[in-house]
């Protein structure tokens, strides 16, 4: 005989969970994955911004041994070209000469080289058959300029390369600037000399909020990236050259 204080279970009851139940999982699980791909975007991000940054460092550095062998900076459209001009110094034996974009298949041997030039931050469409390059030079190097807000050093030709001597504060003259895409559509490509960054009009195109700009001391900062031209020549170039006009 069954003791009515027996527990019964009700015949329609079940072990699995309720929708309520479910919904709670799913939800918590999507707030995991969330959460979790949010952090895999950080680290990503970080991780792409460091190999700027190395990249930077390393064009930094053979720029830097460029103009202590020859006494000035490299050319922005004169043959070498800037990029073209430092190789040497990266330790590419054979240079290609010019002032046009390099083809890969023309010279492949480039392609561990050519990767110092880009960003995996740059997620500009070019053309596959050339190489591609994420950074321009900043043209008070060069001695390029459209004459508005600066104007060169006087006593050199059109577009060469600056000399030592005008250098007179290296933590205040920015190098070279992240920069994907030029003016009048024309893409930023290793070898062209049409890149620089311009003392008027802006780079029409920079990924994100901040862009990392590399100074003539050697250090690296991150400015907005939406700030015009006139505003970086006033705050980044006042002071560091001598004798311009």
């Amino acid at each position: 005989m069954q003791s009515p204080f027996t527990h019964q279970k009700p015949a329609h009851a079940s072990n699995g969970f309720t929708l309520i139940e479910l919904l709670v999982v799913i939800l918590i699980i999507a707030a995991l994955a969330a959460i979790t791909f949010t952090a895999l975007a950080r680290i990503k991000k970080s991780a792409n911004q460091a190999i700027t940054t190395g990249n930077m460092r390393q064009i930094g550095v053979a720029l830097a041994s460029f103009s202590a062998e020859n006494n000035r900076f490299p050319s922005q459209i004169g043959d070498p070209v800037w990029d073209r001009a430092i190789m040497t110094q990266l330790g590419q034996v054979v240079v290609p000469t010019g002032n046009g974009s390099i083809k890969r298949s023309a010279f492949p041997a480039l392609q561990g080289l050519a990767s110092i030039f880009t960003t995996p931050e740059d997620k500009e469409k070019r053309d596959p058959s050339v190489y591609q390059r994420s950074f321009a030079i900043v043209p008070w190097t060069t001695n390029w300029s459209n004459g508005t807000a600066f104007r060169g050093w006087k006593d050199r030709p059109f577009s060469k390369g600056i000399p030592n001597s005008a250098l007179i504060a290296p933590e205040k003259a920015a190098m070279v600037v992240q920069w994907y895409s030029g003016d009048s559509g024309i893409a930023n490509l290793l070898g062209h000399g049409n890149h620089a960054y311009h003392d008027m009009g802006g780079p029409p195109k920079a990924l994100g909020p901040q862009q990392q700009v590399l100074f003539a001391d050697g250090h690296i900062e991150k400015i907005p990236a939406n700030i015009t031209n006139a505003e970086f020549v006033k705050r980044y170039w006042p002071g560091s050259m001598g004798n311009i006009n």
